[in-house]
């Protein structure tokens, strides 16, 4: 006689049971590097800002003084917005030597000229490269701020918007902590955005010229002839309304323009960008990119941080 043992059946029980916890079989997208990003992004800033600032202190400590060219009278050797590094007199002036200094008429303006002339009794006759001649005064060395030692074109205006910018990163930075952890990467975007926005709205470093005389034009009586410098960072074009057009002038460039003038007996131009189709390219890069790195963040859901659970 036989029989057959049949096992019974065993269910494995779920590992809740015994106490270990399950693993999900994936986990939910996080945000990579939003909060670390930005905290990078602020870290340069302010390393950017107090490099900076150390290199005016360590210059000026040094007796060393920096100004900005605000006019077009050294255009194009030293055109608006450059930087200007000053010494104190260290060796006899000599022709053609570019110096700071105070005009003999008033203490209260400063310019950047060259010496055109030193005469015996030591006056000295200062003039711009720009100006058709020299100034109309005479100065001694005691007017002198300093002499020139370099100049670096288009450095001036980081030095006009320095005290901008460094108040800007220092809210940044310091705001920043308050914000919640979801909103820091669009406040981080809002931030930069501004900190680039408002100087180049305040200072508009980018296209603008200025005129430096008017004369009758020979070929058209009724005309005007303007002689107007490019003092902008963008090479430009520049209209003559109802007269001449000027398709390309660079950065710094002198240029003419021939047109009949207005009835305030006015020539009145237009200047406007004037670039090549690579350099389009890379200003409509640099405006898309921005909105291109949103929608990127956007479409991988990463936009936001989470808000970090407690545990």
């Amino acid at each position: 006689m036989s029989s057959t043992l049949v096992a019974p059946r065993v269910h494995s029980a779920p590992q809740e049971q015994f106490g270990e916890p399950s693993l999900p079989r994936s986990l939910p997208r996080t945000s990579r590097g939003a909060n670390g990003s930005g905290g990078r992004l602020c870290f340069l800033a302010v390393s950017l800002v107090a490099l900076v600032v150390m290199a005016v202190l360590g210059w000026n400590i040094s007796g060393g003084r920096f100004v900005v060219m605000e006019t077009p009278s050294m255009c194009p050797a030293v055109c608006v917005g450059s930087l200007v590094a000053d010494r104190p007199l260290q060796a006899r002036l000599r022709v053609g030597e570019l110096i700071t200094f105070h005009p003999s008429t008033t203490s209260k303006q400063t310019y950047t000229h060259e010496i055109s002339r030193i005469f015996a009794n030591g006056a000295i006759q200062t003039r711009g490269v720009a100006n058709p001649g020299p100034d109309p005064w005479l100065i001694t060395r005691s007017d002198i701020i300093g002499e020139v030692t370099f100049t670096l074109w288009g450095l001036g205006w980081l030095l006009k918007i320095l005290p901008l910018l460094a108040v800007g990163v220092l809210a940044w930075v310091m705001v920043r902590p308050r914000i919640a952890r979801r909103s820091r990467r669009a406040w981080d975007r809002l931030w930069i955005t501004l900190l680039v926005v408002i100087p180049f709205w305040l200072l508009h470093p980018l296209v603008r010229a200025t005129l430096i005389s008017t004369t009758g034009d020979p070929s058209h009586k009724a005309w005007l002839r303007a002689k107007v410098v490019n003092t902008g960072i963008l090479p430009a074009s520049f209209h003559a309304a109802g007269g001449q057009y000027v398709a390309h002038v660079m950065a710094a460039g002198i240029t003419q323009v021939a047109g009949p003038p207005s009835e305030g007996r006015y020539l009145v131009m237009r200047e406007a960008a004037s670039l090549q189709w690579w350099g389009w390219t890379m200003v409509i890069a640099l405006v898309i990119l921005p909105l291109a790195g949103y929608l990127w963040h956007i479409w991988r859901g990463d936009e936001t941080e989470p808000e970090a659970v407690p545990t």
